[in-house]
């Protein structure tokens, strides 16, 4: 079976994100390397297909990355065994093997699940050719490490297998071109138009529209002329880019190691010690603060405020200096990103109160749409003209 597949990838530190074949899949970005199956009798494969994502084993093949068999994001964060994770403010994306390893999964995955779902029955390999659009933190982005990047995952075939239970399906990778582009900086597109191309309206921009009274037929053309400094805040890092209408302005990269991972680090130890644990990973704290009826959220919410607000006054200062570069030239500020959902009670105000003063909006996108703008806007690239011809250019012959 032969399937070709558009895939806008974030790789963010704490969570994966990525759009395959027009569907989002989110998981944590983590992984670990095992032995052997975690299962030992023959299972029916429709108890696996339809919830993959969340009980993904895979044995990786590539030249790209160190080969093994893994559990990859869900399954491994609740498997006990010692994870791989992006350390926050000390890894390169750029040469790490986890990126890649849950890449190549999360991809034979949903080649798997589309193979049944059209043939109601499990094929014994698949090959899958990929056109990608994957991101690197603008601090870490140089043409010389989105190259590398865009290297490792070119240079296949990758072979990958989905273990299903005690069946396998092979499913052989291949990425013709992949563009390796500057966090943040694809959800311009996003922000302006939806996946059929059509200007973006609805729930995003509800509170933009209340608070400044705004058309209430608003939708995203506002945004196609205006200069908007981002501030998308992730776990490891926080991206300040400046762009105009469609454009990125390089001479306002910037970024910084601060973001809602430093604060769960930091309020780790503290959140062990309540809960009677020696240790748990960074993960496990995250969604435990994500979610308001685990048993343990009150006291996670507790443990996190403290760090929580020095990171939102770094990041604060980050924005001034943004501004002060730009002579205060922006028209918005866009507020997205996991982090943000975290911070926004302490950061809105802030933020709020500067816009105010500087005759600037606040645009801080809504906790559903904050997590996926990224993977929407690489989506939206890679879908899109500015793909294709850079694709073409890139394949022509010398």
């Amino acid at each position: 079976m032969n399937y070709h597949f558009y895939v806008g990838n974030d790789n963010g530190n704490s969570e994966h994100d990525l759009i395959i074949d027009g569907q989002l899949i989110q998981q944590p970005n983590v992984n670990c390397t095992v032995d052997e199956l975690p299962w030992s009798e023959e299972q029916m494969p429709e108890s696996f297909v339809k919830n993959l994502q969340d009980q993904l084993v895979a044995t990786i093949d590539s030249p790209a990355a160190r080969p093994g068999m893994y559990y990859v994001g869900q399954f491994a964060l609740e498997s006990g065994e010692i994870l791989d994770n992006l350390q926050i403010g000390i890894d390169q994306k750029c040469e790490m093997d986890l990126p890649i390893i849950n890449t190549l999964a999360q991809i034979a995955a949903a080649a798997v699940q589309k193979a049944y779902t059209e043939e109601k029955k499990l094929p014994e390999d698949i090959e899958v050719e990929v056109d990608m659009v994957t991101a690197l933190p603008v601090t870490q982005h140089t043409d010389e490490t989105a190259a590398r990047f865009e290297k490792r995952f070119m240079q296949g075939p990758h072979h990958v297998t989905v273990h299903l239970g005690m069946r396998r399906v092979s499913v052989r990778i291949m990425f013709p071109y992949t563009k390796v582009v500057p966090e943040a900086t694809p959800v311009i597109f996003t922000l302006q138009k939806d996946h059929e191309g059509k200007w973006r309206d609805g729930d995003i921009f509800e509170q933009f529209v209340e608070t400044y009274q705004l058309d209430k037929k608003f939708n995203g053309s506002y945004f196609k002329d205006k200069r908007i400094l981002h501030v998308d805040i992730g776990d490891g890092s926080t991206e300040y880019p400046i762009t105009e209408g469609n454009k990125f302005l390089r001479q306002f990269v910037h970024g910084s190691h601060h973001g809602a991972g430093y604060a769960i680090e930091e309020a780790l130890e503290e959140f062990n010690r309540l809960i009677h644990l020696p240790n748990s990973p960074r993960q496990f704290f995250s969604d435990v603060l994500k979610n308001p009826k685990h048993k343990y959220h009150a006291r996670a919410i507790k443990t996190i405020k403290r760090p929580l607000d020095s990171q939102v006054k770094q990041i604060v200062q980050h924005v001034k200096r943004q501004l002060t570069k730009a002579r205060n030239e922006i028209d918005v500020i866009c507020v997205y990103g996991g982090g943000s959902i975290l911070m926004r009670s302490l950061l809105y105000p802030a933020l709020e109160e500067l816009c105010s003063e500087r005759e600037m909006k606040l645009l801080y996108v809504p906790a559903r749409e904050a997590v996926q703008l990224n993977a929407m806007g690489l989506d939206a690239f890679v879908r899109g003209k500015i793909y294709e011809a850079l694709k073409n250019k890139a394949l022509q012959p010398v």
